[in-house]
């Protein structure tokens, strides 16, 4: 049964859903940032790849 809330409750449901695509992008910049820093230096990279062809 409708309870005059429909539009309130909606609002809030948006919110949270902003909220948790927020906190998921920032997780995942975090993630790419650590990941970046782990990389190898390009002259380690260039000897790794030599070795490929």
């Amino acid at each position: 049964m409708y309870t005059g809330t429909l539009i309130r409750d909606l609002m809030a449901a948006v919110e949270r859903a902003e909220q948790s695509a927020r906190q998921k992008r920032l997780a995942d910049e975090m993630e790419l940032r650590r990941l970046f820093e782990l990389q190898l230096p390009p002259t380690q990279i260039e000897l790794v790849l030599a070795g490929a062809a």
